[in-house]
């Protein structure tokens, strides 16, 4: 199996600070630890994988044009 490449990417503020308020409340509920790894936008992105609405989030991203393509 090939290595994953390690190379930094940039992540939308808005999105970065969404999943931040998520980590959060995520703490303040006692679904996790007080830890760096555990409130990373990492640990909280691969959550979001796991969740029910991302699949059907991704399909709907396949077929859905930008707004400005829209007029």
């Amino acid at each position: 199996m090939r290595k994953l490449s390690n190379k930094p990417v940039r992540v939308d503020p808005i999105f970065a600070q969404t999943m931040g308020e998520i980590a959060k409340i995520r703490l303040n509920k006692g679904l996790s630890k007080l830890t760096k790894e555990e409130l990373s936008i990492r640990e909280q992105t691969r959550l979001l994988t796991k969740t029910d609405g991302f699949k059907k989030s991704l399909e709907e991203l396949k077929f859905k044009p930008k707004r400005e393509n829209l007029i």
